[in-house]
């Protein structure tokens, strides 16, 4: 049997590493749950290298040990003829609880199964197999999703329709379930990239909110009137610097701002990713800091429970600040971080990093602030030589 390494582009510019197992009328995959970054990134050599040195480790002991397999043969054609959809999405959730989903994950999917067998029962096809599923099919699955099914949770609010970002989650896990398929030679294209832009799931830029330099100084010079305002400034302040989330502000502890070679850091698992993340702190963010307590594991803020008052006590900083037109809440103190360090220069793979984000596409949202300034800047000549 050969086993090889194997490479899959990802979002963002990484590249997931596998490894496959191959001999006549047999093939099967194993994810290394090793990835390599884009080889721009800084220090990409040094890391892909140890990355992938990492993989042919297993590669030799897989080798040398090789796993149990359940060797089915493979149809001649290479195309999976007795799978039904259905039967495959449940082979695809068993894959990706196998690959260690997170739970908000793995129930994304197992409602995206509920909502594709709901359809298929409304037209009658519960038995078609996956190698039948077409454009068309796709395209009334989605005509259904958008138009007719309703959310019982959420008939007060847009009398049950799903929202946009709803309805594109669901997109990208039907595509999820279709490009595995075609990975494995079970289907010979996938049904989804028949689809127009007009049909597909998508999400309307949204304007992120966020503060220039001026106005996040106006913010932090605003007289609080209580311990509670004062302390939500400080701690808008410091994700402004850091690009933190309510959530791990709310977790943050001494402990966590340690010393990195002559300046602090902040070092954290972020508690919506799961992802490690360490941020440099400049000399703004160390100002709004209290004095260090002698215990470690005292909290750093001190916030309310209710995200409503954090908001309004932060809108009400800002009409003090004299700052209109903008919708502030805790959350635009990130597309601040970003937007500053954009603006600043800041390459958006570091930015990314400080962000904490698993890909470059998620941190390229933010180029556009950038390009929008440099605009301007252009049309500051307009008419000069006329």
């Amino acid at each position: 049997m050969k086993v090889e390494i194997k490479e899959r582009a990802l979002k963002g510019g990484n590249r997931g590493m596998y490894l496959e197992y191959y001999e006549k009328g047999f093939r099967k995959r194993e994810n290394l749950h090793l990835y390599l970054i884009p080889d721009n990134a800084p220090n990409a050599k040094g890391i892909n290298k140890r990355t992938y040195l990492k993989a042919m480790a297993v590669r030799s002991d897989r080798i040398l040990n090789p796993p149990e397999f359940d060797k089915k043969p493979a149809p001649e054609d290479g195309i999976d003829c007795t799978t039904t959809w259905l039967e495959w999405c449940d082979e695809y959730i068993r894959y990706s609880a196998g690959c260690e989903n997170s739970k908000s994950t793995m129930h994304q999917k197992y409602i995206v199964r509920q909502r594709i067998k709901e359809y298929l029962v409304r037209i009658s096809r519960t038995d078609i197999l996956l190698k039948d599923v077409t454009t068309e099919v796709i395209g009334g699955l989605y005509d259904y999703m958008r138009n007719d099914y309703r959310n019982p949770g959420q008939i007060k609010e847009r009398e049950g329709r799903l929202a946009d970002s709803s309805l594109r989650h669901f997109g990208e896990t039907i595509n999820a379930i279709f490009n595995k398929a075609l990975r494995e030679g079970r289907i010979g294209y996938n049904p989804l990239r028949g689809l127009n832009k007009l049909d597909r799931f998508h999400v309307p830029d949204k304007h992120r909110e966020y503060l220039t330099p001026d106005e996040l100084k106006r913010f932090l010079a605003v007289e609080t009137s209580t311990g509670t305002e004062r302390q939500i400034q400080t701690a808008f302040g410091f994700s402004c610097m850091t690009g933190l989330r309510l959530g791990d502000i709310r977790r943050l502890k001494w402990g966590d701002i340690k010393p990195m070679g002559d300046r602090w850091a902040v070092s954290i698992v972020q508690h919506k990713t799961g992802c490690p993340v360490t941020v440099p702190l400049n000399e703004l963010a160390l100002s709004l800091l209290s004095p260090r307590p002698e215990n470690d594991d005292d909290y750093v803020f001190h916030l309310p429970t209710m995200s409503g008052n954090i908001t309004k006590h932060i809108r009400s900083i800002r009409d003090k600040a004299g700052i209109t037109g903008k919708e502030l809440t805790y959350h635009c103190s990130r597309h601040t971080a970003a937007t500053l360090a954009i603006s600043a220069g800041a390459e958006l793979y570091s930015v990314s990093k400080i962000l904490g984000h698993r890909n470059l596409v998620s941190t390229q949202v933010y180029a556009k602030v950038n390009l929008e300034k440099k605009m301007e800047a252009v049309n500051l000549t307009k008419g000069v030589f006329d």
